[in-house]
């Protein structure tokens, strides 16, 4: 747990570049990796990514036992005008996810047809269902802002798919 919390400390600058860097090892991975190769791949990252998300928003968290749920869309965007700190929060919530993005339209892309819309609608579930537990057992703060940004990252995620699909094959029509 301390890597990550070293991580969540880091100057925003260095986040952003390890980010983007961890999108474009990954991206270029999977188009130098073929078949059983990318779809191990794409397995073990869609594993970790999802034990990742797990143990930093569940596990090792104790009840505080008091509720505190914000249901209202994009408020934590208004209150960022106050409290800058919000935004490296939304910005962590963003690539928590985008890892669950970026491996699983790879681990089930001969089986799932429409694989996108399914990574970003199992994404959106894992995270509401986070936000529940959370709340449900007073693991943290339940908010709709993370549901969003959550999605976001899984979103971001899914366009390195996209991209190797469109490298690998510029002249057919991509399918999610």
């Amino acid at each position: 747990m301390v890597i990550f919390r070293d991580f969540y400390v880091q100057p925003m600058n260095a986040v952003y570049i390890e980010a983007v860097a961890i999108y474009l090892i990954w991206t270029l991975a999977m188009l130098f990796l073929r078949g059983r190769a990318q779809k191990t791949a794409g397995i073990i990252g869609a594993l970790m990514s999802i034990a990742l998300i797990f143990v930093l928003t569940l596990y090792g968290r104790n009840s505080d036992n008091t509720h505190i749920v914000n249901l209202i869309p994009f408020s934590t965007f208004v209150n960022a005008k106050i409290q800058p700190e919000l935004y490296r929060s939304m910005f962590m919530n963003v690539l928590l996810f985008m890892p669950f993005g970026l491996s699983f339209p790879f681990a089930f892309q001969d089986r799932i047809k429409h694989r996108l819309l399914v990574t970003i609608a199992l994404g959106f579930l894992m995270s509401v269902g986070v936000e529940a537990v959370q709340f449900f057992f007073n693991l943290g703060r339940c908010e709709t802002d993370d549901v969003f940004m959550n999605t976001l990252g899984v979103m971001i995620g899914t366009t390195s798919y996209l991209l190797c699909r469109l490298i690998k094959n510029p002249n057919k029509k991509t399918k999610g």
